[in-house]
């Protein structure tokens, strides 16, 4: 008897989505059964704490992180007497298990707190990076040994300064929407062993590649989406209240005044069977209403902008605007009354 299962029947029991082993079924958005499972890229999400950000969102944010990799360059370079080079690499949200399994070993991650928020903080520094801005500290021309290696008892302390700088500038970047004061809690070298935030907690991780005298290396910010989630909606509230209120009419130009408008005026005449409508020869008169020539509508662009009356003036046929319609303003930009 074959141990498959049967998909036919759509439902299902909770033990199935926990199952991990490698014959679990993967299944498309359509609900076809993927066999070769090489084809796609597998990554575990917890839809019990997700985060809500939209591709916009992120796009706001990201600009922020942007800024902040800009002034902390130059922040980093101040205090290093050397050129730093920061780029932003990616900000992405991924789970605390995921990010704590990514940490190299040995690195120099730094745990901090934000004073005014719930939750601790990670900041993720390759450990060769750390090690040449101990050199530049003490002096040195800011290039080491290529051996990556953990930082001894002294070391820690002296790159404290330089971590602290890049919390302080990250802080900064949220001082128009709350102000945060972060503070060192504590160091790991790897890892392993961190169990600052609960496995299925959902991270913003922002990475930056560092670079000065002969060596590089990334720098990464991971911050649990519960801590951030206050200062998140305050941005992003203050962003789309701002966009409000900068939309400005379109101006007038007057290369405009040259640009061909197809008007028409319309009626709306009366109602006709179709008998009568195939029966119509050439010289039949059709009675119309005398009221019809006050309700003449004129479209623009096969839109009705405008109602009014139409008739002769100086010889010439003339339309006396008298209603303006919506359709107008959302086509011309102003109320005509």
């Amino acid at each position: 008897m074959s141990s498959e299962p049967n998909y036919s029947d759509e439902s299902f029991d909770l033990d199935e989505l926990e199952v991990e082993s490698s014959d679990s079924p993967v299944f498309r958005f359509d609900g076809e059964k993927i066999t070769d499972l090489s084809t796609v890229n597998i990554k575990k999400y917890d839809f019990t704490n997700p985060i809500v950000l939209s591709d916009a969102d992120f796009g706001k944010i990201r600009t922020k992180a942007e800024q902040f990799v800009y002034y902390l360059s130059g922040h980093l370079s101040m205090f290093l007497r050397t050129e730093f080079n920061l780029e932003l690499e990616d900000l992405t949200a991924d789970l605390y298990s995921n990010f704590t399994h990514s940490i190299k070993s040995p690195s120099c991650v730094t745990m901090f707190k934000l004073q005014e928020l719930n939750g601790v903080c990670l900041l993720d520094v390759n450990s060769h990076l750390s090690a040449t801005v101990v050199d530049r500290i003490l002096g040195g021309r800011g290039s080491t040994n290529p051996e990556e290696r953990g930082l001894t008892d002294i070391e820690k302390a002296l790159v404290e300064d330089f971590n602290q700088i890049i919390l302080e500038e990250w802080s900064k970047q949220w001082h128009q929407t709350m102000v945060l004061n972060p503070s060192i809690i504590g160091t790991e070298s790897t890892g392993k062993f961190l169990q600052t935030s609960p496995s299925d907690a959902m991270m913003l991780i922002l990475s930056m590649e560092a670079s000065f005298g002969d060596v590089s290396g990334p720098i990464r910010i991971a911050v649990p989406y519960y801590t951030l989630e206050p200062v998140v909606s305050r941005l992003l509230n203050a962003v789309s209240v701002t966009e409000k209120k900068t939309v400005k009419p379109t101006r007038w130009h007057e290369i405009y005044d040259a640009i061909p408008v197809d008007v028409s005026a319309e009626w709306d005449a009366f109602e006709l069977s179709l008998k009568d409508l195939s029966n119509l020869e050439v010289d039949d008169v059709i009675e119309l209403s005398p009221e019809l020539v006050e309700q003449t509508k004129l479209r623009i662009e096969n839109r009705t902008c405008f109602v009014g009356e139409i008739g002769l003036e100086g010889g010439q046929v003339a339309f006396q605007v008298n209603q303006s319609m919506d359709e107008a303003v959302k086509l011309i930009g102003k109320n005509h009354g």
